[in-house]
C-alpha cells in the first residue's frame, strides 16, 4: 500500500465515485476539446480509474501505475502529479456541467463577452430577447430577480462605454438588486427560522425586522415573490393566525410554473410543516388540511427528486390518509407510487405501510404478518413498527404476546441512545397505558384513573388510537 499523498488519492476517489456511467465518454470529449495539448498519460490513467471505479476506494497508486504503464518502474511522483491534473480536469468538467444547466449564467456571460468585444448589435438583440423571455415566462423567483439585475447592469455598462446616458436602465438595475437582496434575505431567514424550531434555538435578527417593516409599509408591493416569502415568515412566527396559512395555500395555484421545482417543493414543505405544528398543538382539524396539501404536492410533482419519492414522505402520506379514514386513498397511493420509491428503501417501505394499512382495516393478523418483513433494526421504522405490533396484539386480545412484546419494546427504548427523550417518553407511555387497559376488566374506576392520567399527561404515541380504546371500554 502507498500512503504518501493519500489525501490526493481520496479526492480523486470521491470525484470518480460521483461520475455516472454515461459521463465518462463526455468527460473524455470535454478534456480533448478544452485541453487538446494534454499529455496522453492522462487518458491512460483515466481508463484505469473508469475500469476500477467500482472499487476506487481500495485502489492504490501502485495498482494505477501497473495498470496504466505495465512493465515500467513505479514512480510515485508521476502518479501523484497525474492524479492532481485529473482532479483539476474533473473540477473543470463539473463546472461545465453546472454552466450547461444554468441558462441565466450562460446568457449573462455571453452578454458580457459581446459587450467587451463591442458587438453592440448582437448585444442589443440578445438583451432584448432575454428581457422578453423573462416577461413571457412569468418566473418570479430570486434567481430571476438576480438575472434581471445582471441584465440591466450589463446594459448600463454598455451604454456608459458607448457614451449614452439613460437613467432608466440604472434605476431598473438598482431596483432589481434591492429586490434580489430582500428576497434572498427572506428566503434564508425562513429556512433559518424553520430550522430553529427543530433545533429549539432562539434567533434574533434586527436587520430582518427592519426589512419586514419596510415590506409591511408597502415598499416592495411590486414583487409577488417578496410578498410570498413575507407570508411564509409570518406563517412561521405567528402559528395561531390560521388566515395566513389559508392565504399562503391559496397562492400555490398561481405559482405553478413561476417557481423552479426546488422552490415549489420548499413552499409545499412550509405548508406541510405548518399543518404538522397545528396538529401537534391540538388542532386535529389540520389533519385533513395536511392530507390536502400532500395530495396537491403529489399532483404538481413537488414531492419528487429525480423522479423518486422519499420513504419519509411516502410513510407520511399513508399515515395521514389512514388517520383521516381515507383508507381507499391510502391503498391506492401505496400501489400507485410504489415504483417511485428508491430501490434500496422499497422493501421496508412497502412492508411497513401495508402493515399500517392492514391495521387500519382491522386485519390485525395480516398486519403482524406484514411486519415480519420489516427490518426492525432500521431506525426509520423501528418505533412505529413495534407500536403497530403492540396495538395489534392488544386488538387480538393476545395477552401473552402483548406482554412479551411490551417487555422487548420497553427494553429497546431504554437501551437505545439514538432515540430522543421525547420519543422515548411517548412510546413508554403507550406501553404502560396499553398494559394498564388489559387489567381494567369491568372496573370503571380503574378506567377512569387511566383516562385522567392521560388527560393530565397526553404524551402518548398514537394518542387518538388510545383514546378510542378508552371509549370502547366505556361502552
Amino acid at each position: 500500500m502507498f500512503f504518501v499523498g493519500l489525501l490526493n488519492r481520496m479526492i480523486t476517489a470521491e470525484l470518480v465515485d460521483k461520475l455516472q456511467t454515461n459521463e465518462w465518454e463526455e468527460l473524455n470529449r470535454f478534456i480533448s476539446f478544452h485541453s487538446p495539448r494534454i499529455r496522453k498519460d492522462i487518458f491512460l490513467v483515466l481508463d484505469v480509474l473508469r475500469e476500477k471505479s467500482s472499487v476506487i476506494n481500495e485502489l492504490t497508486r501502485g495498482e494505477i501505475h501497473n495498470q496504466a504503464f505495465p512493465g515500467t518502474q513505479f514512480e510515485d511522483k508521476r502518479i501523484r502529479y497525474l492524479l492532481t491534473d485529473i482532479n483539476k480536469l474533473i473540477f473543470d468538467y463539473f463546472s461545465y456541467k453546472q454552466m450547461a444547466r444554468n441558462a441565466f449564467e450562460r446568457k449573462s456571460l455571453l452578454l458580457r463577452e459581446l459587450s467587451d468585444r463591442k458587438c453592440m448589435g448582437s448585444f442589443e438583440k440578445t438583451y432584448n430577447s432575454e428581457l422578453k423571455k423573462l416577461t413571457n415566462s412569468g418566473r418570479a423567483d430570486s434567481d430571476t430577480l438576480h438575472y434581471r439585475h445582471q441584465l440591466h447592469s450589463l446594459k448600463a455598462k454598455a451604454e456608459l462605454e458607448s457614451g449614452q446616458r439613460s437613467s432608466d436602465v440604472f434605476e431598473e438595475s438598482s431596483l432589481y438588486l434591492d429586490n434580489y437582496f430582500v428576497a434572498k434575505k427572506l428566503q434564508i431567514s425562513a429556512e433559518k427560522i424553520n430550522l430553529n424550531y427543530i433545533l429549539k434555538k432562539e434567533w434574533n435578527d434586527p436587520f430582518l425586522q427592519n426589512i419586514l417593516e419596510q415590506i409591511d409599509l408597502g415598499l416592495f408591493d411590486s414583487s409577488p415573490y417578496i410578498k410570498l416569502y413575507r407570508l411564509i415568515i409570518e406563517s412561521l412566527t405567528e402559528h395561531e393566525n390560521e388566515s395566513v396559512f389559508e392565504l399562503l395555500k391559496s397562492q400555490v395555484p398561481e405559482l405553478i410554473g413561476k417557481l423552479p421545482a426546488s422552490e415549489l417543493s420548499d413552499l409545499y414543505q412550509y405548508l406541510l410543516n405548518y399543518c404538522i405544528r397545528r396538529i401537534n398543538s391540538g388542532r386535529l382539524a389540520f389533519q385533513d388540511e395536511l392530507l390536502s396539501v400532500y395530495r396537491s404536492a403529489l399532483e404538481h410533482g413537488a414531492l419528487f427528486t429525480d423522479g423518486r419519492i422519499s420513504q419519509w414522505d411516502f410513510k407520511n402520506v399513508v399515515t395521514i390518509a389512514l388517520r383521516t379514514k381515507q383508507i381507499d386513498y391510502a391503498r391506492e397511493f401505496i400501489y400507485t407510487y410504489k415504483p417511485s420509491l428508491p430501490v434500496e428503501q422499497r422493501t421496508n417501505a412497502i412492508a411497513y405501510n401495508l402493515a399500517n394499512l392492514h391495521f387500519a382495516e382491522k386485519d390485525y393478523r395480516s398486519a403482524i404478518k406484514q411486519l415480519q418483513m420489516v427490518d426492525l433494526d432500521d431506525v426509520f421504522y423501528r418505533l412505529d413498527a413495534r407500536s403497530i405490533l403492540l396495538k395489534s396484539y392488544y386488538e387480538l386480545d393476545d395477552t401473552d404476546a402483548l406482554h412479551y412484546h411490551a417487555t422487548a419494546f420497553r427494553s429497546m427504548l431504554n437501551r437505545n441512545r439514538e432515540i430522543s427523550d421525547h420519543q422515548r417518553t411517548l412510546y413508554l407511555n403507550l406501553i404502560k397505558h396499553t398494559l394498564a387497559l388489559t387489567k381494567v376488566g369491568g372496573e370503571k374506576s380503574k378506567l377512569k384513573l387511566i383516562e385522567n392520567r392521560v388527560k393530565a399527561n397526553p404524551n402518548v404515541a398514537d394518542l387518538s388510537w388510545f383514546e378510542q380504546k378508552i371509549e370502547d371500554l366505556k361502552a
